[in-house]
């Protein structure tokens, strides 16, 4: 048996080290009309991934009509001016093309995957869809009746009610405060021609960001890109840059319960956190890897759920925007032991705003997110998807080289300064979802 796990610690390694060592650096240049292109070329395998974003996400919803990008993403693969949906689905099937959109807070996201063998399909497909889409009156009222659906449904997950309910709590006055799928009441007032507009204003091209990997060359995707989305509107987009979040979070109740009729109480605490580009941004990783990440070794699972069983597991993350965004911890509990697992929780907030971290922890911490983060490159859509991300928030081409030495660098009296920036528990709003009582 020992021999066994021996073993397999060994090809773990071995696969960490091959994750690491296969080339993540991408070649960076400007398309047609300012578009920004990160090609990574890898020729393993006849795929390509592709991940194109524009800053037309949630945040840009018009207030009272939250919905308008989940919608726009819902329907942005329903078809072309000369293919209905299902025409344009039938065609993209018949080459094996995957090609849809997602809707994130600041980003609208278009992803799409092919054989390297049917670029020209795929791109084809993608410049209709983007510069000739369909947008008619029958996909919109199916969009808006499924977003309807499926914002019922997650009603029913406390977690999802406590999000919401923390989001408002954190955001008052900002977009951020407004869930990315939108609102049952927002949704009543979006438009067809909301959908419309907001089509025209995200995919200009010079607030574009186009990241490429798999088995394509610099020339073949320079010829894709003339051929196909030399049409892109040249302008800068007129969507504003997103205003700046206040740090002041309002004054409601800093504790807020939901009654639903539930076996557990799911609790949340969150406090604004950092920008993306925010200086503190690695420290703040190593912070949260040593309080509530991943793993059962953090702060949070030993006290809470190793030593008491108040728990199945505890976490904490934080999101940060081109603003501010929040730093949450979440658990569930059973209803009678909800207010000793908010005591503790409160308890090791405090105490790692007092006295930091140790030696051991920092090392420990710095040595499982060093080793660990090649595992988030080792596959196409990935590397795709983490360099749309670079592209995006203008992370800088050297942001995977340097990554690794930035974690390294970061030091306890780093942690010590974040931690009381941070994680006083006077910051924090609290939100429980559970039974009226214990």
């Amino acid at each position: 048996m020992r021999r066994y796990l021996v073993f397999c610690v060994l090809v773990f390694c071995v696969l960490v080290f091959l994750a690491w060592s296969s080339p993540v650096q991408a070649e960076h240049f400007t398309g047609p009309g300012g578009l920004r292109v990160y090609l990574l070329e890898s020729h393993a395998n006849p795929m390509v991934e592709v991940r194109l974003l524009s800053r037309g996400g949630a945040v840009h919803d018009p207030p009272g009509k939250e919905g308008v990008a989940a919608i726009s993403a819902w329907m942005f693969n329903e078809g072309s001016q000369a293919l209905s949906s299902s025409d344009f689905h039938e065609r993209l099937a018949f080459h094996g093309i995957h090609l849809d959109a997602t809707a994130n807070m600041e980003s609208l996201q278009v992803n799409l995957t092919s054989r390297s063998e049917h670029l020209e399909e795929a791109w084809a497909g993608l410049a209709d869809l983007l510069l000739r889409p369909r947008l008619d009156e029958r996909d919109f009222l199916r969009a808006v009746s499924e977003q309807k659906a499926s914002i019922i449904k997650a009603q029913e997950q406390p977690q999802t009610v406590a999000s919401l309910r923390m989001h408002r709590l954190l955001f008052p006055n900002h977009p951020y405060g407004a869930p990315v799928s939108g609102t049952l009441e927002g949704l009543a007032k979006v438009t067809l021609a909301d959908v419309r507009r907001r089509h025209a204003e995200a995919w200009h091209a010079p607030d574009l960001v186009l990241a490429v990997a798999g088995d394509v060359t610099r020339a073949q995707l320079e010829g894709l890109l003339r051929r196909h989305l030399a049409g892109l509107d040249a302008t800068p987009s007129p969507l504003p840059p997103v205003a700046a979040v206040s740090v002041s979070a309002g004054e409601q109740a800093r504790q807020q319960h939901i009654a639903m009729e539930l076996p557990q109480t799911t609790i949340m605490l969150a406090a604004l956190g950092i920008k993306r580009q925010d200086p503190d941004y690695y420290t703040l990783y190593v912070l949260n890897q040593i309080l509530g990440g991943a793993g059962l070794t953090s702060r949070l699972s030993l006290e809470i759920r190793e030593k008491r069983g108040l728990t199945y597991g505890v976490y904490s993350r934080f999101s940060p925007f081109s603003e501010t965004g929040p730093f949450v911890v979440v658990m569930k509990t059973k209803t009678a032991s909800r207010q000793e697992a908010l005591t503790l929780l409160g308890q090791e907030l405090q105490k790692m705003a007092d006295h930091g971290v140790s030696e051991e922890e920092l090392q420990e911490a710095v040595q499982y997110l060093t080793g660990s983060f090649p595992l988030y490159l080792d596959g196409l859509g990935k590397l795709a998807s983490i360099w749309g991300t670079i592209g995006f928030y203008q992370l800088g081409d050297d942001y995977l080289q340097q990554w690794p030495q930035r974690i390294r660098a970061v030091s306890r009296v780093d942690i010590l300064r974040v931690a009381k920036r941070i994680l006083d528990p006077a910051r924090f709003f609290t939100v429980t979802v559970g039974q009226a009582t214990p």
